[in-house]
């Protein structure tokens, strides 16, 4: 399958000015990567860099891409609005400036009663500018995409 010609519209049920994610580049059982470009102006852009808010935000809904991926194209059936639950072991070693392309790793570790555990690293070209473990929950609410 070409991931990128999928509308990130039809995985992730966010909207500007608070979608992160551009683009699904990869999608396996353990790995989902995707790419963001930090725009010039926007929620957590300030002095030309992408502040650690956004970049958390933004691996969350890296993470949400995976399972919205996993609902609309292999189980067919609605996507649902999810939760940050918990972040630890965050590591921002840079925050990105405007214009850098992200190019992020959701490494999944494993799903206990619907709550995901996924390991993510965030990479602008070969440099990885930060790390952390994702907890994600899915509500019972369906979204329209």
């Amino acid at each position: 399958m070409d991931f990128e010609k999928i509308p990130v519209g039809n995985i992730l049920p966010q909207l500007p000015p608070f979608l992160f994610v551009d683009r699904l580049l990869h999608y396996d059982e353990q790995v989902t990567r995707t790419a963001f470009t930090v725009p010039e102006e926007g929620l957590f852009v300030e002095d030309g860099h992408f502040r650690t808010a956004g970049l958390v935000e933004h691996m969350a809904q890296s993470s949400a891409a995976r399972i919205g991926y996993i609902c609309r194209y292999i189980l067919h059936v609605p996507v649902h609005i999810g939760y940050i639950g918990s972040v630890r072991k965050l590591k921002v070693y840079r925050n990105p400036a405007v214009g850098d392309r992200l190019e992020t790793s959701v490494l999944f570790r494993e799903d206990v009663f619907g709550i995901t555990m996924t390991d993510i690293e965030v990479r602008c070209g070969d440099e990885v500018i930060a790390t952390a473990s994702i907890k994600t929950a899915l509500s019972d609410k369906e979204v329209e995409l």
